[in-house]
């Protein structure tokens, strides 16, 4: 039975620091459910751009600092029925757990107060492990070091420390393994404020976590597990992440699950949680060391490893839904308490910007991560972390084939993001596998696996495939290592590479089916296509996390107009795991979009109407294909000119006509700056006249379909260019939200054969029908106003 009496919810939003893809399209699947159940929602976040959508299923949307005064104060006003925290990051827990007894009959759904507490105060969850028996690291917290001294004799070394200040910023674990280190460390100049947290290092554990789901009438389920390649010591999010952990048996396996489903009880969790464990394989201890009652990182990539919709069914359960009745596969008998069996593995990557070795340890240094599928270890290996396209591996085999073996030994014990290649190559030098296994804390099995990756890029490069071992050659996935020409260019049945596929679709979205496609090795086809023609989206590899914000905004509005104007939308690329259940039918995950695409015939070559490229590499071929846009930004002018005044002006052109659907308009008043979006209302006759006269110069060499970014500074009394780039850039998703002239889908109307008109007016060109305007000071607040607010604000503030 449903939770009555709920019809408005407040949703906390991620707050402006945090970039992550993950929860802005798991807030935008939640809203979307919660929109086809018909509730109304409010979603409270500092910044509107962060959003994938603008106004599809938010029937408010207020745009304040996410913290619990805003909170309140908008309870205290509107009165939602129920506030849900579990979509926003760890801030909204942080704000939960402070609302206790402050918000009257308002329901919190999902977690509830002292979990989210727990999630801050490790007293407070050790003593409540302990209460009920599940196992738990001693811990303590205090700035009295007399005190620390004696619980630290208690447990002895190696311990890990870390100060904790009064705004719950800490400083990052610290390893400390004697007497020496540590009077180093107690040493450190600090501020006032801040007390030492103190425990026992599990380094070299093997770290898992478990993601289960609980209804209110205590039903549950495991989801999935996910294991670290790499030991505890590594920070989680720059380890090499496999799911499902294929280092547990199934006595331990099950050992696990039980802890997991236990907390969730004890913590009275309904909806999703996340329990991470440190388990040592040699003496059989385990423990856990922390729990998320929320949905992030690790959620997203279990949905798309195990298509289950976690979020959506996180956001059912959290309405009062009982876990048995959510029907997930579409005319069988597989429902939300059926756990997902896996016929494959899948594994995230962690990228860094830098081509050079980093040390890592227990703080985060990765810049973004990747997500692959395969059927086999070898596969995902090579597939991601080993695969050069993606990590150039190949200058890293030759500089770490230049090191002796103390060089490459000091690598083996002091890790990097170079670790598997460092492994690799201690592998390839008849290193033993028991020693390795000993120093790194990496289990045998993926040991064995490099060794087989090791074997099979020798015969790679003696030019050793033959009838004999290319189909094992294809099965460990030697497609993604660099050489797949080898193999593509044979006609051999084995060779090629299909798509499978996993399906599933939530009882109350009877329309929206989560499929997740990903290409492997085989010699049958799941993929199946209508008769409709289509537009192929190529998709790169990620790059860092705001890009991959920036791309699926991107993507989404793409698969939105393609279908509107009757096509089929089909996203080929390396994210579909990161995409919002309603274009995630569509996505496939291929390792290179380009070649593998054109080999494989995946799809019919009659069947594809356009192709659409936001890849930032086009072949030869693609350039002199009318058929290919290119909509990545490519820069085509650029002036080094400071100013005060500025602005951001989007271009839609058909390759005769175009128009400014969007200006933003930048000003430094004093110390603040200010920006106003879709500023065309406010741009005087004149101003419209001069830019005007400034594209159409810049234009005219520009025949083609596309959009077009321009940079202006104010100087001298005349707008001057500073910068032209085509494609999408980082504004797109300003331009987008702020105007009401759909950019992305214009351009496909534009693409579809469709034109903007001749001789248009100036007042043509930079028409739209805005009512709200955003504005940002110094990069950080935003706040919303109408044209009256936006006349009063450059009157009394930016034209004093």
């Amino acid at each position: 039975m449903v939770t009555s009496g709920i019809h408005n919810i407040l949703i906390i939003g991620p707050t402006n620091s945090d970039k992550n893809v993950d929860l802005s399209t798991a807030l935008y699947d939640t809203a979307e459910i919660l929109h086809k159940l018909g509730y109304k929602t409010t979603i409270m976040v500092e910044n509107p751009t962060s959003l994938l959508s603008s106004s599809d299923f938010f029937d408010r949307i207020v745009v304040e600092k996410v913290n619990g005064e805003n909170i309140l104060a908008y309870v205290d006003q509107f009165h939602p029925d129920a506030i849900l925290p579990t979509v926003g990051d760890k801030n909204a827990l942080g704000i939960i757990s402070g609302l206790n007894g402050k918000i009257s009959s308002t329901k919190v759904l999902g977690t509830d107060y002292f979990a989210s507490l727990c999630t801050f105060k490790r007293e407070m969850f050790i003593s409540k492990l302990n209460e009920n028996d599940l196992p738990v690291i001693n811990f303590i917290s205090s700035d009295d070091e007399d005190e620390l001294y004696d619980f630290i004799r208690s447990i002895g070394f190696p311990i890990i420390a870390r100060r904790r200040f009064s705004n719950r910023h800490s400083s990052g674990w610290t390893n400390i393994n004697n007497l020496f280190e540590l009077d180093n460390f107690m040493a450190l100049e600090d501020s006032q404020n801040a007390k030492i947290e103190i425990e026992r290092s599990i380094r070299g554990f093997s770290e898992y976590s478990c993601t289960v789901v609980r209804d209110r009438f205590d039903n549950s389920a495991l989801i999935g597990t996910i294991e670290d390649v790499e030991p505890i010591g590594i920070h989680h999010l720059d380890s090499n992440l496999v799911s499902p952990a294929l280092s547990l048996n199934d006595s331990k396996l099950q050992k696990l699950r039980n802890l997991a489903i236990k907390l969730a009880r004890v913590f009275n969790i309904v909806g999703v949680c996340t329990v991470h464990f440190a388990y040592n394989h040699k003496s059989g201890e385990c423990y856990i060391t922390e729990f998320i009652p929320r949905l992030s990182e690790e959620t997203k990539f279990l949905e798309y490893a195990t298509s289950y919709p976690l979020a959506t069914v996180s956001v059912e359960l959290n309405l009062g839904y009982q876990l048995d009745k959510l029907q997930l596969d579409s005319g069988n008998s597989f429902n939300g308490a059926s756990e997902p069996f896996m016929d494959h593995i899948t594994s995230r990557f962690p990228q860094w910007n830098t081509t050079e070795q980093r040390y890592i340890g227990p703080s985060k240094t990765s810049d973004s991560s990747i997500i692959v599928s395969g059927f086999s270890i070898e596969e995902v290996f090579n597939k991601g972390a080993l695969n050069d396209k993606l990590n150039d591996t190949l200058n890293r085999y030759e500089k770490l084939h230049q090191m002796d073996d103390d060089q490459l030994f000091e690598k083996i014990i002091h890790p990097t993001n170079w670790m598997l290649d460092v492994l690799v190559e201690a592998i390839r030098r008849d290193f033993e596998l028991p020693v390795l296994s000993e120093v790194t804390g990496i289990t045998i099995p993926y040991l064995v696996a490099l060794k087989n990756i090791k074997d099979n890029s020798a015969l790679i490069r003696d030019d050793e495939i033959d009838e004999d071992n290319i189909e094992k050659l294809v099965s460990m996935g030697v497609k993604g290592v660099g050489y797949s020409k080898l193999l593509l260019d044979r006609d051999d049945v084995v060779t090629k590479t299909v798509v499978k596929s996993k399906k599933s679709v939530s009882v109350n979205m009877d329309k929206l089916h989560q499929q997740n496609f990903f290409v492997t090795s085989g010699i049958s086809n799941d993929l199946k296509f209508s008769e409709r023609n289509k537009i192929v989206v190529r998709s790169p590899i990620i790059t860092s996390k705001r890009n991959i914000m920036v791309r699926q905004f991107v993507l989404l509005q793409l698969v939105k107009s393609i279908t509107q104007n009757g096509l089929e939308a089909i996203i080929i690329g390396r994210e579909p795991w990161s995409a919002p259940l309603e274009i995630r039918n569509v996505a496939y995950e291929i390792a290179d979009p380009h070649m593998e695409l054109q080999h494989l015939n995946l799809i019919h070559e009659k069947q594809v109407f356009k192709i659409i490229d936001f890849s930032k590499t086009l072949s030869e071929e693609d350039t002199e294909n009318n058929e290919v846009f290119q909509i990545s930004t490519k820069p085509i002018k650029s002036l080094d000119l400071k100013a005060d005044i500025t602005m951001r002006v989007i271009v839609v052109s058909d390759g005769k006509s175009f128009t400014v659907p969007s200006v933003i308009f930048r000003k430094m008043v004093g110390d603040k700056s200010y920006e106003i979006s879709s500023y065309n209302k406010f741009m005087s006759e004149s101003g419209k006249r001069e830019i005007r006269e400034i594209i159409e110069n810049e234009l005219s060499e520009q025949n083609r379909i596309n959009t077009y970014n321009f940079d202006f500074a104010y100087s001298h009394d005349h707008w001057m260019i500073t910068k032209i780039s085509s494609g999408m850039n980082q504004d797109i998703i300003r331009h987008e939200l702020a105007s009401s002239v759909h950019v992305i889908d214009t351009l496909v109307k534009l693409i579809l054969g469709n034109n903007l008109g001749k001789d248009l007016s100036t007042d043509e060109i930079f028409e739209n029908d805005d009512t709200d305007f955003l504005v940002t000071i110094n990069d950080q607040k935003f706040t919303t106003y109408d044209e009256q607010g936006i006349l009063d604000l450059l009157e009394n503030t930016i034209r004093k």
